[in-house]
């Protein structure tokens, strides 16, 4: 469901900061900061106790994830039951993973495999296997979750046109990523592409878990350019929306978005990502998109690069 955004023209919105997580945020791995894009994902699973990280106190947020760990965490996630048991004379089979010929009984993975199988989110390859352990990609990752939650999702979800250039709506998972995509679970990369081939990563996954999960605050409208930020002789001076510019807040010029318009700018290079308030107005110059203040600028860059490669999407804080 997308949302929509209303501004008053001319006037600067005071919206309050945003808030990721209702929980107060704190470092539950080494490897993974507070201010990284897939941290309030991964800390909403760590809560809810899906996942634990390694024994060395990290999470690993960009190794890929495998089929079977994406199916745990999917499921446990939407808590996902197993099918009741009806008695019926007719049936002659009953449906069980055994018949995946690279699946042992008894293994780790058995009760989530089957209550899957059971519930027809997963139903393996053409040659009789499952792959547990092969990395999963977009478009599987989409399938599991759209018929995980909820369980009556229908294949044939309605796709008119295509959702991404590389998803033909008639594709097999045409209906996954246009779901996905209505969410804003997903969005379009630089080429306006899904790349639905590609390996899902374990903090991409949490990501994904947890923008369908707080739709309301995120657009999936998303630019991609650089950003850079002001210059020290602007502070005191009054911006395009009227408020005095501060360095120390954090605020950016963009030259179409409505004042007011709070944007989630994400440092591609690292992950790194701040909130800043549209007041505004610039960049005046084609390298860049998006002009912070030097103190949101240091949050997700080094100050003496001057220039870095992000990605900005709208979001919608609560008011």
């Amino acid at each position: 469901m997308k949302k929509l955004l209303v501004f008053i023209i001319g006037f600067c919105l005071v919206l309050p900061a945003p808030a990721l997580a209702e929980e107060e945020s704190e470092l539950i791995f080494s490897d993974l900061s507070e201010t990284n894009e897939y941290y309030p994902g991964i800390f909403d699973l760590y809560e809810q106790e899906i996942v634990e990280g390694y024994d060395d106190g990290t999470f690993r947020p960009y190794d890929p994830i495998n089929r079977v760990e994406t199916l745990k965490i999917v499921m446990m996630y939407f808590e996902v039951e197993e099918v009741e048991e009806v008695e019926d004379e007719s049936a002659t089979t009953e449906l069980s993973i055994l018949e995946f010929s690279d699946v042992e009984e008894g293994a780790w993975y058995e009760p989530y495999l089957q209550t899957a199988y059971e519930n027809e989110i997963i139903s393996g390859y053409p040659d009789g296997t499952f792959l547990p352990d092969s990395p999963v990609n977009l478009a599987e990752t989409l399938k599991i979750i759209s018929k995980s939650v909820p369980l009556t999702f229908i294949d044939k979800y309605p796709v008119e046109i295509d959702p991404f250039p590389d998803v033909p709506a008639d594709s097999w998972f045409g209906g996954y990523a246009q779901y996905a995509l209505e969410q804003s679970a997903v969005y379009p990369n630089e080429e306006g592409n899904l790349a639905p081939e590609q390996e899902v990563t374990r903090g991409q996954l949490a990501d994904i878990l947890y923008r369908y999960d707080n739709d309301e605050y995120f657009s999936g409208e998303v630019y991609y350019g650089n950003a850079t930020f002001y210059a020290d002789f602007f502070e005191g001076r009054t911006t395009a929306c009227g408020e005095i510019f501060q360095q120390a807040l954090f605020t950016a010029a963009h030259l179409t978005l409505p004042f007011g318009t709070y944007v989630r700018v994400t440092q591609q290079n690292t992950g790194e990502t701040t909130t800043v308030k549209i007041n505004d107005r610039g960049p005046y110059s084609d390298h860049a998109i998006i002009d912070l203040t030097s103190t949101a600028f240091d949050a997700i860059g080094a100050l003496g690069s001057g220039v870095i490669p992000v990605k900005v999407e709208i979001i919608y804080p609560e008011e």
